[in-house]
């Protein structure tokens, strides 16, 4: 699917170019419109196993996940979140408590996936909670 979208954005945005190159101030109108439309609006949420596979890919990187908290850790310093896919730590950095955000709640979050020497696993640490719904 991923390939398909790209491929789509760069279909759209050559013919844009191509367009461009006529000179035309029309031409160069569609230009700018068009190459807005070839960025996407929205990040999309990972899904977890896609993190599990392949974590080297988004190390340090800011993406978003979507899924249910099946877990909190003490003072709700950390959730465990669950999506179809499987399963993630989230270190929460408190945001939660403030937020009020319990288990079993569906949650969408942004942050960055870290390698910790303490946690064996990769380690989601939330830094915005897009939404919290009980």
């Amino acid at each position: 699917m991923g390939m398909k979208v790209i491929d789509r954005f760069s279909r759209q945005c050559l013919a844009h170019l191509n367009a461009a190159r006529r000179g035309t101030l029309a031409a160069l109108v569609l230009l700018s419109a068009g190459l807005l439309s070839c960025v996407p609006d929205k990040q999309a949420p990972v899904k977890i196993k896609v993190l599990s596979l392949n974590p080297e890919e988004y190390f340090g990187t800011q993406i978003q996940l979507k899924g249910k908290v099946v877990a909190l850790g003490p003072a709700e310093a950390y959730w465990v979140v669950e999506d179809e896919t499987g399963r993630v730590l989230v270190g929460t950095e408190r945001i939660a408590r403030k937020m009020g955000c319990q288990s079993q709640s569906q949650v969408e979050l942004e942050g960055t996936l870290l390698k910790l020497k303490s946690v064996s696993q990769p380690y989601f640490s939330m830094k915005k909670l897009i939404s919290c719904i009980p």
